[in-house]
């Protein structure tokens, strides 16, 4: 059974019935109403981050246009929660209702990138780079779950089930030197529509404020109307009919009640980094296996919604996190850290990099101001002191330190942090869990 199948059999299920047993539901919270929630939340996530890059926020622009970032993240960039300091990026939002959208990739056998495509439940649905197409780029024409044209040849079709689509492009910097050459190559990857088609189509529901009922079931139903079809994660909407979720669908005022005393809590459950049940070996969280591409995982998505969306699926990276040192004690720029890396390295067939991040109050994280300009260190730092056995130590603190090794210094802020371990094209043995991290040590 693949996938698609999955999904339309989670779809087919009923938890309630008809909308019209929303009466008798308990006003205060109703059963299920956490599952709905999760389900609903991404909807409003992406919605929120579309209609904010159509004003020029910095994750893309406006509708079927192409944005490229060719500068690498620092400190000062902050619309996105963490990060990476490895990638040049390119952002678009697709809006497919009126028929397809060319998107036109270079090819690269040398350099990493990608370009992947998410939908608006968070999935990834196509990715096209070193990976997935062994850095063959081409042609391609993002289509709707509607459209049913034919496309020219030599141009592959990639089908979304939902009209607006997210694309994030990523391409490798080898450092300062090398940025150059990486938007030579990142300007290469273009976005146009396809043929005389009319205007993308503007949202009726702005997103203003996630814990106003009205606003939040009106920005999710508006996203599930603009994808008419019931294809993919759309299919599953029947069950939440209940609970005002679905196109057209009109909650009564006892359930936007129940709506608004629940948001505020649903809110704060996703901030728990424990909801999604990671992995947690040596220190690190290691993201679900499910990471990018969630099928019915709920919970999961919504979580990953909420702290940071455009995450690859686990074949093209793995993102593993630490907020506790290995003995179980959050880890704080007012501590010195040691990290060994092993002779050989983190097992990629791409590169990795370990990237350091102030923890602010409401969960999100970005990168740390800080006087050599070091954001992360990784496989391409340039400088770096082995040891004779080829490992690798690199120092965590607030303060430079000296010594030998103070070429390998990770600057850290001076309060609560977080440490994030990227590793691109993971090979099988990092994959399965058999090669595990090095656990982050306190240095007393």
């Amino acid at each position: 059974m693949d996938r698609r199948d999955i999904l339309k059999g989670a779809g087919a299920f009923t938890l309630f019935g008809a909308a019209g047993c929303v009466t008798q539901l308990s006003p205060s919270v109703p059963p299920n109403m956490e599952a709905a929630f999760f389900y609903a939340f991404p909807l409003y996530e992406m919605a929120r981050l579309e209609q904010q890059a159509a004003k020029g926020s910095g994750l893309g622009g406006a509708f079927n246009t192409i944005v490229h970032r060719a500068e690498l993240a620092d400190h000062t960039f902050r619309a996105v929660t963490a990060p990476n300091n490895d990638t040049v990026y390119s952002f678009a939002w697709l809006e497919l209702s009126g028929g397809p959208i060319e998107v036109v990739s270079p090819t690269d056998t040398e350099r990493y990138f990608s370009v992947a495509f998410m939908d608006m439940f968070t999935d990834n649905f196509a990715v096209i780079g070193t990976r997935a197409t062994q850095g063959q780029g081409g042609r391609f024409w993002v289509a709707g779950p509607q459209w049913a044209g034919s496309p020219p040849a030599g141009v592959k079709v990639l089908r979304s089930t939902t009209n607006d689509v997210w694309v994030g492009g990523r391409v490798l910097v080898d450092g300062p030197g090398d940025l150059a050459a990486a938007r030579a190559l990142q300007e290469r990857i273009t976005v146009s529509p396809v043929g005389a088609r009319g205007p993308a189509k503007p949202y009726a529901a702005m997103a203003i404020s996630v814990t106003d009922p009205e606003n939040f079931l009106a920005v999710v139903n508006d996203v599930l109307a603009r994808s008419p079809g019931g294809k993919g994660q759309t299919a599953r909407a029947t069950p939440f009919a209940a609970f005002g979720i679905g196109a057209g669908v009109r909650a009564s005022p006892e359930m936007l009640e129940a709506w608004r005393v629940y948001l505020p809590k649903g809110i704060e459950s996703l901030r728990n980094p424990l909801i999604a049940k990671p992995e947690i070996i040596d220190g690190w969280r290691y993201s679900p296996r499910n990471f990018g591409d969630f099928g019915i995982d709920d919970r999961l998505r919504a979580s990953v919604a909420l702290q940071g969306v455009g995450a690859l699926i686990e074949a093209e990276a793995m993102y593993m996190s630490t907020v506790p040192d290995a003995s179980g004690t959050p880890i704080s720029g007012t501590q010195a850290y040691h990290w060994r890396v092993p002779a050989g390295g983190i097992p990629v067939d791409a590169f990795w990099s370990l990237t350091m991040y102030q923890l602010e109050s409401d969960g999100r994280s970005f990168l740390v101001d800080n006087p050599i300009r070091r954001y992360s260190i990784g496989d391409r730092t340039r400088g770096l002191v082995k040891n004779a056995d080829g490992s690798l130590d690199i120092l965590i603190q607030h303060e430079a330190p000296a010594g030998p090794l103070a070429a390998n210094w990770l600057p850290s802020p001076s309060g609560p942090m977080r440490l994030s371990l990227r590793a691109y094209l993971p090979r099988k043995e990092l994959r399965d869990r058999t090669w595990r991290v090095p656990p982050i040590e306190r240095v007393s």
